[in-house]
């Protein structure tokens, strides 16, 4: 029997999970849904069957082959430890990321981290994961020693109210009036604009979206000296991140070679000359698009453009694999 649980069930992440999980070959015989009292009693619908959704409990994961979670910080501090004493817990806050004991996972990129774990693994941010999935492939055939990343985040990255927000100041825009972002989740308006600013900033000035590419990153390649310069934006866009990636290595690097190994990148679909990909073509897809790779300032530096569905594979499709990886999802026959 695969029994299966998603805290925080009724938000952009959980269901995207519950979408996957439904699409796909798993077998699951057990469904438990859970989300803040506020949406307890709710009803979602699984394979033609509906399922109530119940207040997050940690007694309610006792059985379990395995959970995700997709609460914010403050809640999975407090719950993830709860819930991870019934079953393995796969979590995609910032909460545990950091924490050395804790396995920060990409699939393509670091399995091998899963060993040992203690029933809690951490779900990489939805920038850093496409990120390391297009630079990890070159980090190991030329040596990878630095990167510039410029990022271009959809507002689903900030949940159902940032969505809203956007779609609310859209309207407004395209009648030419002026929209009232005063409430807002993502603080200056976001229609017909772009915002430099995404979590708090620090004493160096960076956000805390920033601080989360620099150091997750360096994290998961294994490369604790690795040097990241990180400026992340948020645009009005609904669904997929983008990313400007600029990398310098330890070798001369050349545009052809680099495709030659991106070509076969596990997570990776190339696209070559003018063929680049946009928000728009990653939507629903589990691929990270990597595009417009090509020759750099330097001859051991290169640049591409890099795009993924920020629910699927910057969140719930990387965690879905993680479950795959720890053998708790049953596949049909």
């Amino acid at each position: 029997m695969k029994r299966i649980g998603i805290a925080g069930a009724t938000g952009l992440v959980g269901e995207t999970v519950l979408r996957i999980l439904e699409s796909g070959p798993h077998k699951i015989e057990d469904l438990r849904l859970f989300a803040s009292a506020r949406s307890s009693g709710a009803k979602m619908k699984f394979r033609d069957q509906e399922y109530e959704v119940h207040e997050v409990d940690p007694i309610g994961f006792q059985g379990l082959d395995v959970a995700f979670f997709c609460l914010e910080a403050d809640l999975a501090r407090k719950l993830v430890p709860q819930a991870a004493k019934h079953c393995p817990v796969i979590d995609k806050s910032s909460e545990f990321r950091l924490k050395p004991e804790v396995p920060l996972v990409v699939p393509e990129v670091n399995p091998e981290s899963l060993k040992g774990h203690e029933n809690i693994i951490a779900n990489p941010n939805c920038t850093t994961i496409p990120l390391v999935v297009a630079v990890n492939p070159l980090h190991r055939e030329f040596g990878l020693r630095e990167i510039w990343l410029a990022s271009y985040q959809s507002v689903s990255g900030a949940g159902k109210a940032a969505v809203e927000q956007l779609r609310y100041e859209t309207e407004f825009v395209a009648m030419k009036q002026k929209p009232d972002s005063k409430d807002s989740p993502l603080g200056p308006q976001i229609a017909d604009n772009v915002i430099p600013h995404i979590a708090d900033f620090d004493s160096h000035g960076n956000t805390g979206e920033e601080a989360k590419t620099i150091k997750e990153s360096a994290r998961i390649l294994g490369l604790p000296e690795l040097k990241v310069n990180s400026t992340c934006v948020r645009v009005p866009v609904s669904v997929g991140h983008a990313l400007a990636v600029s990398c310098r290595f330890e070798q001369v690097v050349k545009a052809k070679d680099a495709q030659r190994v991106l070509k076969h990148a596990p997570g990776v679909t190339l696209r070559t000359g003018h063929d680049y990909a946009t928000p728009v073509d990653c939507r629903g897809n589990d691929s990270v698009f990597v595009s417009r790779v090509r020759q750099g300032a330097g001859t051991d530096e290169l640049s591409m453009w890099v795009v993924t569905d920020n629910l699927r594979k910057g969140a719930a499709t990387n965690a879905v694999q993680i479950a795959e990886l720890l053998g708790k999802l049953g596949v049909s026959s």
